[in-house]
């Protein structure tokens, strides 16, 4: 005998949006929505595959975390630069 689940499609898909667009961790969103965490994360695995529902906001967030980590990457070799010329010996 299958159990009805308690929460409708929509509810399901907007929570996994929420971990999508937000900061918050599984934990705090499941607080928040006042589900378990594994119901999230079992949520979580249904939508987020790379044919579900969610894959143009998947590959957007991969976009823009791969140009924030080349930013940040650009950033730290000038850095770098920048304290090898500032400690050289000066004569």
């Amino acid at each position: 005998m299958s159990r009805k689940s308690q929460y409708d499609e929509e509810f399901q898909k907007n929570a996994v949006d929420l971990l999508l667009k937000t900061s918050k961790s599984l934990g705090q969103l499941s607080n928040d929505l006042g589900v378990s965490i594994n119901t999230l994360r079992n949520w979580k695995k249904k939508y987020l595959t790379d044919e579900g529902p969610f894959k143009d906001a998947l590959q957007d967030k991969v976009d823009r975390l791969e140009k924030q980590l080349a930013e940040v990457t650009e950033e730290r070799e000038i850095l770098k630069k920048s304290v090898a010329i500032f400690l050289k010996p000066r004569s």
